[in-house]
C-alpha cells in the first residue's frame, strides 16, 4: 500500500515524462501499482472504504438503554463512566471487566453530546474604520497598586476603536457619567478626531429603566446632551449581552495583562502619587498602540475633527447646610464647618473630589466618597460641638466616623475599660479635640506611647504629660561692654 505522498510524486513525474515505468521508479513503487493509480486518478486515501463495521462484539449493546437513562436523569451531566461501570458490574456480576472503562467513556461522551442543548454561536463582526468607538470599565484591584503605601482601589475607563484596536485608558473610581466623560474626552482629544458612534453597555451612566422595566432602557438626557456636543451617536448593547461589546471586553484583559508584566519589570507596585501611576499607565498604553498606527491612520482619515472645547468633567449642585452641619451629595452625607450652617453652598462634583464654593469663592475641597450610601465626616468640623454635648456622642448616627485611625479606636476601647461610658466619651472627645487643634500625627504618636504604658488610668492629663516637651534653656552670663575700651580707641586715633 502506498501513501498519498508517493502517489503525488507518481502523478507529477508522469505528467513530465509520460512514462509509467520511470514515474513508478522515482516514486519508489512497483510499475503495476503505479499503472493502477495513474489509470484510477485518485489518491490512496480516497480509495479506502469507510470503516463502518464492528471488529468485535459490543459489550454494552444490551445495556445501552440503561446507560442512556442514567445520563437522561443526570440534569447536570456530572455522572462519570466509572460510576456507571461500577453500577453495571454490581448488577451484572462477571459480565463487565474493568478494562472496558475506556470503551464506556467514549460511549458516554457520545450520549452526553446528543443530550446537550444548542450553544450560543459567536458571530464574528466586520468592523468598519472610523465608525465606532467602544467604551467599558474594568476593575484593576488585582494589580495591587499602592499610593504612598496605601492600597489604591480603582477602575479603568477603557475606550477602544475596534477596527484598529487603538485604545485609551483613564483612571476612575466608578462607572459614572463623570468617569465616562473623562474617559471619552481623554480618548478623542488624544486622537483629535471623533467616531460616528459611541457604544457602551447598559450601565446607569448612560441609560435608565423605562417604567421600572428591567428589559427596557433608554438614554439619559445628560448623556445624550454630552454626546451631541461632539456630534456622536449613542449606542448600547442589548440588555445582558456583554458579548456585543466583545472587542473592548477582550482588550480589558489584554491591557491588565500588559500592566501586570510591566509592573514585574518595574520591580514594585508602589507609586508616590496617582499622577505618577497615571504616567506609568499611559506609557504601557502607548507601547500597545505602536503596532496599530497603520490601521489607525485609515480610521483617522474617515473621522470628523474633535470640537475645540472640552466640556467640564463635573456636575454642579447647590444645597443649604443643615443644622447638623451636613450636606447630602450623590446619596452620601458630607460634613462641613459649622459656621456654614444654613448657608447656601455650590458644589462641583468631580469623579474623585468635590469643590465647595460660597458664591464665587472656593472655600475648600473634599475627597469624594463613592456608593449609594455612606458618609464622610471630618471630626474637625464637629468636635467643638460634641465636647459641649458629650451625651450626644453615644448614640450619634455617625459615631464610627469619629475614629480617624485604628489607634484612636483602640484608645476609646481602653478608655471604656477604665471609666464609665460618659467619662470615657468625655476623655476621648477631649483628646480628639487636642488632635484637631494640635497635630493629629503628633497626638497619635503619643497615644500609642500611652497605650503601650502600664498606667492604671488613661486620659487627657496623662497624655499632656507625655506631650510636655518643654526644653530648658542653658543659663548664660550677661556680657556688659566696657566703655573705657572705646575711649582708648578714640583717644589713640586723634593726632
Amino acid at each position: 500500500m502506498i501513501n498519498d505522498k508517493q502517489a503525488k510524486i507518481l502523478m507529477i513525474e508522469y505528467q513530465h515524462t509520460g512514462s509509467i515505468t520511470m514515474s513508478s521508479l522515482k516514486a519508489g513503487i512497483d510499475r503495476d501499482t503505479g499503472s493502477k493509480y495513474i489509470k484510477n486518478g485518485k489518491m490512496p486515501s480516497e480509495c479506502k472504504p469507510d470503516h463502518n463495521w464492528k471488529t468485535r462484539k459490543d459489550a454494552f449493546e444490551f445495556v445501552e438503554g440503561e446507560i442512556k437513562e442514567y445520563i437522561r436523569l443526570d440534569i447536570d451531566m456530572d455522572i462519570e463512566a466509572q460510576t456507571i461501570l461500577d453500577f453495571l458490574q454490581d448488577k451484572y456480576p462477571g459480565q463487565f471487566k474493568s478494562n472496558l472503562l475506556r470503551t464506556l467513556q467514549r460511549r458516554v461522551k457520545v450520549f452526553k453530546l446528543q443530550k446537550k442543548k444548542d450553544r450560543d454561536i459567536m458571530f464574528s463582526q466586520e468592523h468598519h474604520p472610523g465608525k465606532r468607538m467602544m467604551l467599558d470599565w474594568t476593575f484593576c484591584n488585582e494589580l495591587k497598586i499602592t499610593i504612598n503605601g496605601s492600597e489604591f482601589k480603582h477602575k479603568l475607563c477603557h475606550a477602544v476603536l475596534p477596527f484598529s484596536k487603538w485604545e485609551s485608558a483613564s483612571i476612575c473610581q466608578s462607572e459614572s457619567l463623570l468617569s465616562l466623560k473623562k474617559g471619552f474626552q481623554d480618548a478623542v482629544f488624544s486622537l483629535g478626531k471623533v467616531p460616528i458612534i459611541l457604544q457602551t453597555d447598559n450601565s446607569s451612566s448612560a441609560t435608565h429603566r423605562v417604567n421600572n422595566d428591567a428589559k427596557k432602557r433608554t438614554f439619559n438626557t445628560e448623556y445624550k446632551s454630552f454626546l451631541s456636543h461632539f456630534n456622536v451617536e449613542p449606542q448600547t448593547t442589548n440588555v445582558r449581552c456583554p458579548n456585543e461589546n466583545g472587542t473592548v471586553e477582550s482588550l480589558n484583559g489584554h491591557l491588565k495583562k500588559r500592566l501586570k508584566q510591566a509592573l514585574i519589570l518595574r520591580g514594585n507596585r508602589e507609586f508616590s502619587s496617582i499622577d505618577k501611576y497615571d504616567c506609568f499607565l499611559q506609557s504601557v498604553v502607548a507601547k500597545a498602540n505602536k503596532p496599530r498606527q497603520e490601521a489607525l491612520k485609515e480610521e483617522l482619515s474617515l473621522m470628523e475633527d474633535v470640537p475645540p472645547i472640552r466640556l467640564p468633567e463635573y456636575q454642579e449642585e447647590s444645597h443649604k447646610v443643615t443644622t447638623d452641619s451636613l450636606v447630602r451629595l450623590k446619596k452620601v452625607s458630607y460634613s462641613v464647618p459649622s459656621y456654614l450652617i444654613k448657608e447656601e453652598l455650590r458644589f462641583r462634583i468631580y469623579e474623585d473630589r468635590i469643590k465647595v464654593y460660597h458664591k464665587s469663592k472656593n472655600l475648600f475641597d473634599m475627597d469624594r466618597v463613592h456608593g449609594d450610601r455612606g458618609a464622610s465626616i471630618n471630626y474637625r468640623h464637629v468636635i467643638h460641638s460634641l465636647r459641649r454635648k458629650v451625651g450626644a456622642f453615644a448614640e450619634w448616627k455617625y459615631r464610627e466616623q469619629m475614629f480617624p485611625t485604628p489607634t484612636f479606636r483602640r484608645l476609646y476601647d481602653r478608655l471604656e475599660a477604665f471609666y464609665d461610658n460618659r467619662v470615657a466619651d468625655r476623655e476621648y472627645l477631649d483628646i480628639l479635640h487636642l488632635a484637631a487643634t494640635e497635630s493629629e500625627k503628633k497626638v497619635e504618636a503619643h497615644v500609642q506611647d500611652m497605650l503601650a504604658s502600664n498606667v492604671s488610668r488613661l486620659g487627657l492629663d496623662f497624655l499632656k504629660q507625655l506631650m510636655n516637651t518643654t526644653i530648658s534653656c542653658p543659663e548664660t552670663n550677661e556680657i556688659a561692654p566696657s566703655l573705657s575700651e572705646y575711649d582708648d580707641h578714640i583717644s589713640g586715633g586723634v593726632k
